[in-house]
């Protein structure tokens, strides 16, 4: 899973709140950790932000979805 891609994309605070139901790992990726890795590894940073980019199309898509049956 997941959250907080739109911050990462569009460097705007965060629109959501994540709660787990229970006990998680999460791991997470600073901005200028991302930032970092363009410099050191920036294929590595083309293929995250693809992989980001991806899954908000599909969010997107779903959100477009649900919206339609309003038509």
């Amino acid at each position: 899973m997941v959250f907080g891609e739109m911050a990462v994309i569009d460097r705007a605070p965060r629109s959501a709140m994540i709660v787990a139901d229970s006990e998680v790992v999460c791991d997470a990726l600073k901005l200028e950790d991302l930032e970092r890795l363009g410099v050191t590894h920036p294929g590595i940073k083309i293929k995250l932000l693809e992989a980001l980019s991806l899954c908000l199309c599909r969010r997107l898509r779903i959100a477009n979805r649900k919206l339609s049956v309003f038509d």
